[in-house]
C-alpha cells in the first residue's frame, strides 16, 4: 500500500488564479522537485498518511460546502502512486495545483483529476532555468484528456521579452487562460506598479486571455 507525508490539511479559501474566493479542502503534499527562489511554503517534514487515512482525515470536513479538494504542495505529483490509491475513493471534485513539470506522473493520474492549476516557471523570477519545453509536453497531456486548465506566472521587474513570448506561445497553442501574478514579498507586492501594467500589456497583445491576480489569501492575511 503507497503512503504519503502530508504536511497540512485544511479548509480555507482559493486564493490564486480562477477559482480565488472558492472553499475548498487543502492537502499540501511533502516535497518539490524544484526551488524555486521565491517559495515561501513549508512543505517539509509532514505526517505519513495511507490512502484510506486521508479519506477518513478528508472525510472530517463539511464536503458539501466546499467546491473541491485541491492537491497541493510541495509538488502533489511526485506522490503519483499514492494518488492513484486516494483518488478513486474520493467523491468531491479533485483540484491539481502543480509546478507543470513532472508530465511523465501526470500521465498516471490525469483521469483521476477534474481541474488543473499548473505554473509557468520563469528563470528570471524563479531561478531555476528554462522549463518551457517540459511546460508544453505537460499542457499536451492535459488537453488531449480534456481536462479544465490554467496556468500562473510568477513574475517580477526582471521578467525578459523572450519570457513573454514563450509563455504567450503557450497560452495560443493550447487555448488556455494565463493568469499574471506579481511576485510578493510577504504580504507586499514586490513589482512596481508601472512594471505590473507594462508587462500585463505585453501579454495582453500577444494573448488576449491575460488576466492580472495577484495572491488573494496573502492581501486578507489568511492561509
Amino acid at each position: 500500500m503507497a503512503e504519503a507525508a502530508i504536511n497540512e490539511i485544511f479548509d480555507s479559501i482559493q486564493g490564486e488564479g480562477l477559482y480565488i474566493g472558492c472553499r475548498q479542502v487543502f492537502v499540501r503534499f511533502c516535497g518539490c522537485n524544484l526551488l524555486c527562489d521565491y517559495c515561501d511554503t513549508e512543505f517539509s517534514g509532514g505526517e505519513i498518511y495511507t490512502p484510506e487515512e486521508l479519506e477518513k482525515k478528508i472525510n472530517e470536513f463539511p464536503l458539501k460546502s466546499i467546491h473541491s479538494i485541491s492537491l497541493t504542495g510541495g509538488e502533489p505529483l511526485l506522490h503519483y502512486e499514492f494518488l492513484k490509491e486516494f483518488l478513486p475513493l474520493v467523491d468531491s471534485k479533485i483540484y491539481l495545483e502543480t509546478n507543470g513539470v513532472l508530465y511523465g506522473p501526470l500521465t498516471e493520474v490525469i483521469d483521476l483529476i477534474d481541474i488543473v492549476s499548473m505554473d509557468i516557471k520563469l528563470d528570471s523570477s524563479a531561478k531555476i532555468g528554462d522549463l518551457f519545453n517540459s511546460h508544453k509536453k505537460f499542457l499536451e497531456i492535459v488537453k488531449s484528456a480534456n481536462k479544465e486548465v490554467f496556468a500562473k506566472i510568477v513574475f517580477d521587474d526582471r521578467i525578459a521579452d523572450f519570457e513573454i513570448n514563450e509563455c504567450a506561445k503557450l497560452g495560443e497553442t493550447f487555448d488556455i487562460t494565463l493568469i499574471l501574478q506579481p511576485k510578493m514579498n510577504g504580504n507586499e507586492i514586490g513589482v512596481k506598479k508601472e512594471k505590473i501594467l507594462e508587462v500585463f500589456e505585453k501579454f495582453t497583445l500577444k494573448h488576449v486571455d491575460t488576466r492580472l491576480i495577484g495572491q488573494v489569501h496573502k492581501f486578507y492575511d489568511i492561509r
